[in-house]
């Protein structure tokens, strides 16, 4: 930014928020740190759980993991500011719903305070179209107010637009792109039929090898298909599904093609992703993390998080999310894991191409 913002009150952070994440959290918390270089320091915004009764333990989890990613790229936090987003559940008004993100916030505090880093300044609590202020002491004070417009010519949304910047969309409105659809039985039909046959298959290294190679074929094909404009076969797309379950086929999958294939990629492992319905929704996190990895590719950031976000609340041990979402937080250049994704995927290859040739 050309010019330092101008922060003067609670509602200036809920503005600036859609703009810093470059998306509009829903069901999210966010741990916003304030560095002695100005406002707009390190984020981190993880899902807010359905259920209160896991809240404690992500707090007590959330704070040092942020103070200690900060402090691996060499950030020293003064403040911490926590805003926590909630969509009330059936029968809920928005008063019920702040009163529970309440105990949310006492555990920020806390979790914080026994870290002893960075005291947490504010405590924001975003439900619906208003906010409330945890740290505001001041009996009705700052309990309900209605999110700010940012129509004054001074305001936040306006010094950020001046300087070209547009707030991100609604989270919910990104994950369309990728999230897995309920109610398609054709999607649920094609993977129950293609799983038989695909196990049956692989269940020995011989038919693991000549398994991970016509997966990548079938790959090779789609991509094909997306740039033509022919949409993927039912039985093309649960075998790509089944075959990316495959740690190497998958890891061969984040080198393809150059730049200028990154849109249809994108098409593809997003469509994937969506056709992962129930049950088989564990199948997921490899085509959300292909995703996450080509948008991040493309500088859509947002996407990328959201994506890994979603992958690893489906499988929180999914180690390849893990390390994209530790990169992205830690402005690892994205040229660098291509360079080793392309080196690993040369030499699986070769060790693919011996072991065929020995089994």
């Amino acid at each position: 930014m050309t010019q330092p913002l101008r922060i003067a009150s609670p509602s200036d952070f809920l503005e600036l928020m859609p703009f810093l994440l470059g998306y509009t959290p829903e069901n999210t918390f966010v741990l916003h740190g304030i560095t002695n270089v100005g406002l707009v320091g390190p984020v981190m915004a993880l899902p807010l759980p359905a259920d209160p009764t896991q809240w404690r333990p992500l707090a007590e989890a959330a704070a040092p993991e942020f103070i200690h990613s900060t402090r691996g790229r060499g950030i020293d936090i003064l403040d911490v500011v926590v805003c926590l987003y909630r969509t009330p559940q059936p029968g809920q008004t928005p008063e019920t719903t702040a009163h529970l993100l309440g105990h949310m916030a006492d555990w920020m505090v806390d979790a914080f305070c026994d870290f002893g880093d960075a005291p947490v300044k504010l405590v924001l609590g975003i439900v619906g179209n208003q906010w409330w202020d945890y740290t505001c002491h001041w009996p009705g004070c700052c309990e309900g107010a209605p999110l700010p417009v940012g129509d004054h010519p001074e305001s936040v949304t306006a010094q950020l637009r001046a300087l070209g910047r547009i707030p991100g969309r609604p989270s919910s409105e990104i994950a369309n792109e990728y999230r897995p659809t309920h109610t398609n039985a054709r999607y649920r039909r094609a993977l129950h039929e293609a799983s038989t046959d695909f196990l049956t298959n692989s269940r020995t290294p011989r038919g693991r090898l000549i398994a991970r190679q016509g997966t990548l074929n079938i790959i090779d094909g789609a991509l094909k298909d997306v740039r033509n404009g022919t949409p993927i076969a039912d039985e093309s797309a649960a075998r790509i599904i089944l075959g990316l379950q495959d740690r190497r086929a998958r890891d061969r999958a984040l080198s393809w093609g150059p730049k200028a294939d990154l849109p249809y990629e994108r098409q593809l492992w997003a469509d994937l992703a969506r056709r992962c319905v129930p049950p088989y929704t564990e199948l997921a996190p490899a085509l959300l993390t292909l995703l996450a990895w080509v948008t991040w590719r493309q500088d859509d950031t947002a996407t990328a998080r959201l994506a890994l976000r979603e992958a690893m609340t489906i499988d929180s041990d999914y180690l390849l999310a893990q390390h994209l979402r530790q990169g992205l937080n830690q402005d690892v250049p994205v040229d660098r894991f291509l360079e080793v994704f392309r080196t690993a995927a040369a030499q699986d290859h070769a060790d693919d191409e011996a072991a065929l040739r020995t089994l």
